[in-house]
């Protein structure tokens, strides 16, 4: 499949865009925890839905993803993905304990998670909205632990083709006793799309 060929101007405003995000994610994250977090974005590109996976570590990762529907002039879904190293560390930061030695994600985390996911998701679409002039709403999200490529061959059935590309924007959460990286992927249906292209300054999609 062909990929979407950006400028250099382009690819600025995308850097734009994630360090918008992640500056709103971190003081919402700051707030919710009651510390200071910053958020680095190493990275931020479009792939294929079906790289997804291995933008995470390979399809056979064991993952934690928190699954938004987004409403409103931008329709489309949002994945967070986490390692469960990482999706533990995060909910005990949330909760106010230490990381247990192991992984289990139980009720207790699971409830954490999806509170992050709300808070993380208004903070991203809230930028990614103000850039492109448009009103983004996520819903509540679904906690899924399993496999990355089976995640991914779950919502590709779900999406039904409706797009093809991810605007992955890859971050690092960093407070003074831990650090933990998390992908942001949004999937726009076509129309979404375009409207983001358009906004970056590109007028056509393949």
């Amino acid at each position: 499949m062909e990929g979407i060929s950006l400028t250099g101007l382009q690819k600025d405003a995308l850097k734009e865009i994630g360090n918008i995000c992640s500056g709103n994610a971190a003081t919402a994250l700051s707030q919710l925890l009651g510390k200071r977090v910053d958020i680095v974005v190493p990275k931020i590109l479009f792939v294929d839905i079906e790289e997804v996976p291995g933008a995470v570590g390979g399809a056979e990762q064991l993952v934690v993803g928190l699954i938004l529907r987004v409403l409103g002039d931008l329709p489309g879904t949002i994945i967070f993905v986490f390692s469960q190293r990482d999706a533990a560390v995060l909910s005990a930061m949330m909760v106010g304990k230490q990381p247990a030695d192991g992984v289990l994600i139980g009720d207790l985390e699971r409830s954490a998670l999806k509170e992050i996911g709300i808070i993380l998701a208004n903070a991203y679409l809230g930028a990614m909205g103000s850039f492109v002039g448009l009103s983004l709403v996520p819903t509540v999200p679904e906690l899924i632990v399993d496999m990355a490529g089976a995640m991914i061959d779950f919502l590709l059935i779900e999406l039904s083709g409706k797009c093809r590309f991810a605007l992955l924007i890859e971050s690092e959460f960093r407070e003074p006793s831990a650090s933990i990286t998390g992908h942001f992927f949004l999937i726009p249906n076509a129309d979404s799309l375009e409207a983001i292209l358009k906004a970056i300054g590109k007028n056509d999609f393949t």
